[in-house]
């Protein structure tokens, strides 16, 4: 048998393969590389990542080691991280980061829920032996979705979905929330954009704008707009409506993985336009016009009386 070469970072750890946990805290620090989060040059604190994910530093230093022999992340003098390089698309993220087999199984999970394969209540037993996964793999799956507000612990081993946007209802529900939580945030008093976050969101809403449309993929397609939102909302720096529109985008999200198919360019270039210009009102500091057209653009996106809720809405 042959023995596989260990690589080493200089504090000793291995970073010639990720574990499944390394994996999964690679794919939630990749995009928030990718939206901004940090300028190229600035610091990257691996003790502020373990107090936002909850998981202690060293399985999250195993991760900034082997983003820098990818050339993503680099190492100061005194031992800290900076930012070097972002990555360009989410095909050369995938590249860098393939699914764990809890990101794997949070996607069957979100599918099936959609498309009415799961019920409203289901057992770890049954998740097991419906997706041929094991225990613990179903229960950390879980709990990604408890913490995104998709899903709660009952009594014993069972678990509780949250409803889906199935229905021109639920859909329309949702938008009005929205329009309330999102324009509400530009006019707080404590709204302060990022501008390193700010340019990102241009480029990447630009990007979208003059890519053909049979280039865009729909996963790709949802998290740049709900990344657009969510970031926007940000801003305000009130941590209640933060959490409001993550657990908005989280039960958005977990509807459209079924619909990805039916991206329409008048949709597509429509919301890329309408999101620049709410950037660039945020620029010129004109609040009231980047929250009327942030109304605008939300309240023309209801799904009439008579229709089924459309597919990558934004």
């Amino acid at each position: 048998m042959q023995n596989r070469t260990v690589q080493t970072s200089p504090h000793g750890l291995d970073t010639s393969n990720l574990s499944s946990l390394q994996a999964e805290i690679a794919r939630k620090l990749m995009p928030l590389i990718q939206s901004g989060r940090w300028a190229v040059g600035e610091k990257i604190s691996d003790a502020a990542l373990s107090r936002e994910f909850g998981i202690s530093r060293t399985p999250i230093r195993q991760v900034l080691y082997y983003l820098i022999e990818k050339g993503i992340i680099t190492q100061t003098d005194n031992r800290g991280f900076t930012l070097l390089n972002t990555p360009l698309t989410t095909d050369q993220m995938e590249e860098l980061v393939p699914p764990s087999d809890v990101d794997t199984l949070y996607h069957q999970l979100m599918h099936a829920r959609a498309n009415g394969m799961i019920g409203d209540e289901a057992s770890e037993t049954e998740l097991v032996e419906q997706f041929n996964s094991s225990r613990g793999v179903v229960r950390r799956t879980l709990m990604r979705l408890s913490s995104e507000g998709l899903a709660e612990r009952r009594d014993g081993h069972g678990w509780r979905f949250a409803e889906c946007l199935d229905n021109k209802q639920s859909v329309n529900e949702s938008y009005a929330f929205r329009t309330i939580i999102e324009c509400g945030a530009i006019m707080e008093d404590t709204f302060k954009p990022d501008l390193a976050e700010l340019a990102a969101l241009e480029h990447a809403q630009q990007t979208l704008l003059d890519m053909p449309l049979a280039m865009i993929k729909g996963a790709e397609w949802f998290e740049a707009n709900a990344n657009f939102h969510e970031t926007v909302v940000s801003w305000s720096g009130n941590r209640f409506l933060i959490q409001s529109i993550r657990r908005q985008n989280s039960l958005r999200r977990m509807t459209e993985y079924a619909e990805f198919a039916e991206l329409s360019e008048t949709g597509v270039r429509k919301a890329a336009r309408d999101h620049l210009a709410i950037l660039e009102a945020i620029k010129t500091d004109d609040r009231k016009l980047a929250s009327a057209i942030l109304y605008r653009h939300l309240s023309r996106s209801y799904v009439s009386a008579d229709s089924r809720p459309a597919a990558a809405q934004d």
